[in-house]
């Protein structure tokens, strides 16, 4: 999928001089990045369900722990592509329809293929009653810490996408009209709330998480959309990929750098976001500049457009394959776990592609003809690449 974003023939908000950039339609290797995230996230879970034992075990754990961090970059993703598609003459109504189409659909069918797999094979992720499921069907759960991965374990971050998609028109309007000077602000703010939120959760009267609330997670958010912003303005570009990519690895190992000695104050989390945050706009970048990328390549748009349905069902894959060993761990020497790793992967690569062909994409088509403002604003949404991910 490529990500066909568009931009308004509206005159330019006060103080901005919109550079070459405000044209440019497509962003390639951002759909790309989907799939290297889904990727993080995969190796992840299969450290935190023991496919590797021993020394192996040690090692992928090494290479995998910070692999949680893909939820991360997906929700900075979230804010550029949709600042970067804003249209200013589409109705708020419009917008939230076009993100319903986009993640509901595929949604409720994986909570439906969770249930399943908790009455089967993986009892373990059975919910604690009823109510913990239907918050999951509405995208609530994850308000409540307990029931953060309720329902479909992975769709916890969707509740804090739904919160995004909520909050996007009443953050963009201000954030257009800002200059870039107040845009950093912003950013600098946002990245001191990242490094403050486990101090804020543990501080907090009622019963927060600075892993899964959406209010706490929506500093990531505004800092994709306040980049989107000032690039667009054609008065900033990001930094070469050059210099990029070594920093985003910097930011992956940072996040597991420990907090500030007698505090829950995290700076590691906020040197991730704003390395994985630079690394998103100097891939937007090159595409703007009319180059590209690997991640551009038709391979990796197209397994970049099934991103959202394998992030969907990947640990159900994970667990239900696990499932037969004691407590669902393998704990394989190594020949034997990547083996059993492969098959995890091509099952619920399998399921996925199935999945985006014949719900995803219909389900979208379908929803988006009772767009009422259809006739008024271009009907290609811009796509939102933060799918979400989750952890356990």
């Amino acid at each position: 999928m490529t990500i066909s974003t568009t931009t308004a023939p509206a005159s330019p908000p006060m103080g901005a001089h919109p550079g070459p950039l405000d044209r440019v339609r497509n962003l390639p290797s951002l759909t790309g990045l989907r799939w290297a995230t889904a990727m993080l996230i995969f190796g992840h879970h299969l450290m935190a369900v023991n496919y590797f034992g021993g020394n192996a075990g040690v090692a992928w754990g090494f290479l995998f722990e910070a692999g949680k961090t893909g939820v991360t970059l997906f929700f900075i993703l979230s804010g550029f592509v949709l600042a970067w598609g804003y249209k200013p003459q589409q109705s708020s109504g419009s917008f939230y329809w076009h993100r319903f189409a986009r993640i509901y659909p595929l949604h409720l069918v994986g909570v439906v293929l969770a249930l399943i797999t908790a009455a089967t094979l993986v009892p373990e992720i059975r919910s604690d009653g009823p109510a913990p499921v239907v918050a999951n069907v509405f995208l609530l759960n994850g308000w409540v810490p307990d029931w953060w991965q309720a329902g479909n374990p992975a769709s916890w971050s969707l509740v804090c996408e739904a919160f995004f998609y909520l909050s996007f028109p009443f953050l963009i309007r201000p954030l257009v009209r800002l200059s870039n000077r107040a845009r950093i602000i912003v950013i600098a703010a946002s990245l001191v709330l990242v490094a403050f939120a486990p101090q804020i959760a543990a501080l907090a009267p009622g019963a927060l998480s600075a892993a899964s609330t959406p209010l706490l997670r929506l500093p990531e958010f505004v800092i994709g959309m306040a980049l989107a912003l000032m690039m667009k303005s054609g008065r900033w570009m990001p930094l070469h990929l050059a210099v990029a990519v070594p920093l985003a690895v910097v930011g992956y190992a940072a996040s597991e750098a420990p907090t500030i000695p007698g505090t829950d104050i995290h700076p590691g989390l906020a040197a991730n976001v704003g390395f994985y945050a630079l690394l998103v706009a100097a891939l937007a970048a090159v595409d703007a500049r009319g180059r590209s990328t690997f991640l551009a390549r038709p391979l990796w748009q197209e397994l970049g457009r099934v991103s959202f349905a394998f992030y969907l069902v990947h640990l159900l894959v994970i667990a239900s394959v696990s499932s037969s060993w004691p407590d669902g761990h393998p704990e394989l020497p190594w020949r034997q776990a990547v083996l059993l790793g492969l098959a995890a992967f091509a099952i619920a690569l399998a399921i996925a592609w199935v999945l985006h062909k014949a719900v995803e994409v219909p389900a979208q088509r379908w929803l988006l003809r009772y767009d009422r403002s259809r006739a008024r604003v271009q009907p290609a949404p811009a796509r939102d690449l933060a799918e979400p991910v989750t952890t356990r």
